[in-house]
């Protein structure tokens, strides 16, 4: 039996399904490809032009399996995963009679077959040991090139050679797309740069240059902060004067600060890990919230829902802010 959650199987799904054979007249590669090695499982679709494999750990060492579920059936299946929450434990078992997906509730048997599947490893090895750059220009489709968008937030991509198939690299995750037939003039690179040469202007001219982003996407960007802020908090708050009510009100600050600084780098990537699409969705949507300085009213209204009175909240540290500021009066005096 294998375990995993359920958000991890729609992962695998989601990747994958843009590349599953349209062709009926084909079972092999008209549906997705599970296999399980004992660690992760796999997910494989293939068209013959694209080839797509996701993977995710599973909980615990298992059997070693695998099962093919065709494009119909993964129509209903992806339905009936979508009812569950991402963190329902689900129990996998491949029997002759298809796929028994087990939860809290029950068990679904899965129609699945495990007839022969194109040999994937040696393609993708090969694929990876020839990592030499040739100076051959590549066609690709471009409507092609959409069906990689749920593979990874950001691929590594590369090519060997004009004939040879694009390589896609994400987080467990790897991508073959064949290069497509050219229909206009062949030209090499340096046809093309001596067509260009008067718009880019000539070697040793200066120019502006584009650097790429150290950590692209909203997730790392705001992990890369909250990071920041944990360790401009922790030592902020050992050059305060602690024999001073204010400098302790400031070591307090610095305290809370570096505290859910780093309760938030750790719960994001813990949700990183569990959902990055739910991830980076919530960063971007939670950065558009933070820019409009409404975040006190949303607050409020979200206190009230969860059952709570914002209003004693704030009368009961006005009531201390009070207490406060008598104590000192009363130091002082």
């Amino acid at each position: 039996m294998t375990t995993i959650n359920a958000h991890k199987l729609q992962r695998l799904i989601k990747q994958t399904s843009a590349h599953i054979s349209p062709d009926d007249a084909l079972p092999p590669i008209n549906g997705i490809r599970f296999e399980c090695d004992g660690v992760h499982i796999h997910a494989l679709a293939t068209d013959r032009y694209t080839f797509a494999v996701a993977r995710t750990k599973v909980r615990e060492e298992t059997d070693t399996w695998s099962a093919t579920i065709s494009e119909k059936t993964l129509g209903w299946l992806i339905a009936w995963l979508e009812a569950h929450t991402g963190d329902t434990i689900l129990d996998l078992s491949a029997t002759t009679g298809g796929l028994i997906i087990t939860d809290d509730d029950g068990k679904l048997t899965v129609p699945a077959d495990d007839s022969t599947f194109p040999k994937w490893q040696n393609l993708f090895r090969d694929a990876l040991q020839e990592a030499s750059a040739s100076g051959d220009l590549v066609s690709v489709d471009t409507e092609m090139l959409s069906r990689w968008k749920h593979a990874d937030t950001h691929l590594q991509v590369w090519q060997t050679a004009a004939e040879k198939p694009m390589l896609l690299i994400g987080e467990d995750f790897l991508g073959l797309q064949m290069p497509a037939r050219y229909n206009g003039d062949n030209k090499d690179r340096a046809t093309v740069l001596g067509e260009w040469a008067r718009s880019l202007g000539k070697k040793g001219e200066r120019t502006e240059t584009l650097a790429p982003l150290p950590q692209p996407g909203a997730v790392a960007e705001m992990a890369e902060e909250m990071l920041r802020q944990t360790l401009r908090s922790t030592a902020e708050m050992f050059g305060a004067d602690m024999d001073t009510m204010k400098g302790r009100g400031a070591v307090n600050a610095w305290v809370h600060s570096g505290i859910y600084a780093w309760s938030s780098y750790r719960l994001l990537q813990a949700l990183k890990k569990a959902d990055p699409d739910l991830a980076e969705a919530t960063v971007r949507e939670l950065t558009k919230e933070l820019e409009s300085g409404e975040i006190g009213e949303w607050a409020w209204d979200e206190a009230e829902a969860a059952g709570h009175d914002p209003q004693k909240w704030a009368d009961d540290y006005e009531a201390h802010l009070k207490k406060l500021a008598a104590k000192s009066a009363a130091d002082v005096a």
